[in-house]
């Protein structure tokens, strides 16, 4: 990274033919990663995201939907933006290639490119491929398939208007060689350079309006519309600023970072660059091209329709785990796999065994020894002088890592302190220092403790940012916040108290894993994977009484309704959408009998929080409100006789 005191990165802009999926969300997830890292390193940061409206395919779209392509830009934009919103995503700005202050710019640099002479008119014969909008060679299509979606392509012959993109390629090949982290990953820089080794073509940049109309004007040909490459393209510019603001866009570009994915990394390592090259601005610091999210069917794609939709794996496990997963899964830069099993193994792993359990085993221990507060102590044992150094290597590779825009690593470098800090528990045995009295020790084990639950949860925040608050609050630093670049160790003050301590991963199973732990075959892949959990059971006398531990264990909380409706084939059953403070959960409640769904939203009720899910009638249930039998057969839910804080335990 340059010294650069402004830190400004982009996502692509989004295609509005169709709703996005799970690949949108993480390219526009690694940007707020990075803009929440960056923050709190304390730049000014400048995230931008947005919407590509123009070109065929937007057209084709509207019309089989009987709607103007405006009108259907604009719907699809407002799901775009509610996307974005139940993601957390933090950017600063949202362009759309329909705005007037976009559109004035991409006609500025027609207009300038044009008087430059770096944009021709000539006749053109190819193979089109209407899907993607793009034309391709005899060669490229011998079998007269599109290379990429896989469709047919139409040979098309007719006068266009061309950038000259050739003129500016070996300019090109030498920024690149001579920077080496402009094009990332490596791999990636490599087959840029592999294309550029063959002659580089001018650029097509028109469309005739006899066969699309849905575009920005070319100011010199007004029969002529703009590719859509060239148009989206030049949001980037175009939103902070140029040419109308310069003081703003030189204050953020050239931008720091353009997050792609690798199917665009051409159009945006060659066709923007020349672009910029021949509009005389300085090409952005860094390309970083990540992998694709693949299934058993290949590349997620809108065209394929073998999508996942972010909105359900959120409503299913929560956003900050989704978050988590996503970039502790993949390799940022190369392909992973999503599969349900994948994601449950993971969750229960790094979240519930070793982030969550940490407080878990640890908090109760102290506030019933130590009135749950951190007695400072300089590390003297081996084990704490251990960790307190591995913690200090630990954040310089975990700035590194994502300096570089390697999440993966970043977060590997957390749970490797996470899980010495459960080696430490088992090593040093509060437990048993309690009983010995052994209070000197016992002080330093729990400041040990706690010191590297407030270090690992302030490196994790980009990544989770609604659950980290909560770890911090549950060791009593909800208010003491330091920035990532002064954290350091041993900032956990003296006297400190902590509280007790809420379970935020309960562990996840799939009808799969429970077979496999069984040693049975895996379940049939029918669609139907999620299942509950087999209930823990409780040590019972032989009265039927059990410990008072073991009704700890079953933690009820205040949820408040947030939606309801009617389950489709289920005259019984109502799926309710439920806010507990941290999150929104999803659950099914047989009440359909008893109460109208209108009726019930807004409404408190008492809810078991740490149910294992369970999946009915397709719809995974994370919980279960009570209720109780009335006098006259009827249903009644159990509730607060006042307004109570939602989320809140019950006691």
């Amino acid at each position: 990274m340059s010294e650069k005191k402004s830190f400004y990165v982009t996502t692509p802009l989004y295609y509005a033919n169709d709703e996005l999926h799970i690949g949108h969300a993480f390219s526009t997830l690694a940007a707020d990663i990075l803009s929440r890292y960056q923050r709190a390193m304390g730049r000014d940061v400048y995230f931008l995201t947005g919407s590509d409206e123009h070109g065929q395919k937007v057209e084709q779209a509207a019309k089989a939907r009987g709607l103007t392509p405006l009108e259907h830009t604009d719907k699809l934009v407002e799901k775009f933006k509610s996307l974005w919103e139940l993601l957390d995503i933090s950017n600063d700005d949202f362009i759309r290639t329909t705005e007037d202050r976009h559109k004035k710019v991409v006609v500025h640099a027609l207009n300038q490119l044009w008087e430059k002479g770096d944009i021709y008119e000539a006749d053109y014969s190819g193979w089109y491929c209407t899907p993607c909008e793009r034309f391709w060679t005899e060669k490229e299509v011998p079998e007269k398939i599109c290379p990429d979606c896989k469709r047919s392509v139409q040979e098309l012959s007719e006068k266009s208007y061309f950038f000259k993109m050739s003129a500016y390629q070996q300019k090109l090949i030498d920024h690149i060689n001579a920077n080496p982290g402009f094009i990332r990953p490596e791999n990636r820089k490599n087959e840029v350079l592999g294309f550029l080794r063959q002659p580089l073509g001018d650029l097509c940049i028109s469309r005739p309006k006899a066969r699309l109309s849905w575009g920005i004007d070319l100011p010199f040909a007004p029969d002529y519309v703009t590719y859509v490459w060239f148009d989206a393209l030049t949001n980037y510019i175009s939103a902070i600023g140029y040419p109308f603001d310069m003081e703003k866009f030189n204050r953020l570009w050239p931008a720091s970072c353009h997050i792609v994915g690798k199917d665009i990394l051409t159009t945006h390592a060659v066709y923007w660059t020349t672009m910029l090259m021949a509009l005389d601005l300085q090409l952005p610091q860094c390309i970083f091209a990540h992998g694709w999210w693949v299934t058993g069917e290949g590349k997620m794609s809108k065209s394929l329709g073998n999508i996942i939709n972010p909105r359900e794996l959120v409503a299913r496990y929560g956003l900050d785990p989704f978050r988590f997963y996503l970039f502790r899964e993949m390799v940022f830069g190369m392909d992973a796999t999503y599969t349900e099993d994948n994601f449950v193994l993971r969750y229960n792993a790094d979240l519930a065994n070793d982030y969550g359990n940490l407080c878990q085993r640890t908090l109760p221990l102290l506030i019933k020894n130590r009135e749950g507060i951190f007695h400072k102590k300089q590390p003297a044992l081996p084990q704490s002088l251990e960790i307190a150094q591995m913690a200090t290597q630990i954040k310089a590779d975990y700035v590194e890592a994502m300096e570089n825009f390697l999440f993966h690593d970043a977060l590997k470098h957390i749970w490797t302190l996470v899980q010495r800090l459960n080696k430490y528990v088992d090593e040093t045995a509060p437990w048993k220092l309690a009983k010995e009295q052994n209070f000197e020790v016992l002080d330093e084990v729990f400041y040990t403790i706690g010191e590297g639950i407030r270090f690992c949860t302030h490196l994790v925040e980009p990544f989770m940012p609604h659950l980290a608050p909560e770890f911090l609050k549950q060791i009593g630093c909800a208010e003491q916040r330091v920035s990532l670049s002064d954290l350091a160790w041993g900032q956990l003050p003296d006297g400190t108290s902590c509280t007790e301590p809420t379970p935020m991963f309960p562990r996840l199973e799939t009808e799969r894993i429970q077979n496999l732990k069984k040693g049975g075959k895996p379940a049939a892949e029918d669609g139907k994977k999620e299942k509950a959990a087999a209930p823990v059971k409780s040590e019972v006398n032989e009265d039927g009484l059990i410990s008072f531990d073991d009704f700890l264990k079953t933690e009820l909380c205040i949820a408040r309704i947030e939606t309801a409706e009617k389950v489709e084939k289920a005259d019984k059953l109502l799926k309710l959408t439920v806010n507990i403070g941290s999150e929104t959960r999803t659950l099914v409640a047989g009440i359909a009998d008893f109460y109208k769904p209108e009726e019930i939203i807004g409404r408190q009720v008492v809810m078991v929080k740490n149910l294992k899910p369970a999946k009915i009638r397709g719809i995974v249930s994370h919980g279960m409100i009570l209720a109780a039998a009335t006098e006259d057969g009827g249903l009644a839910l159990v509730s607060p006789d006042k307004l109570a804080q939602t989320g809140i335990r019950v006691k």
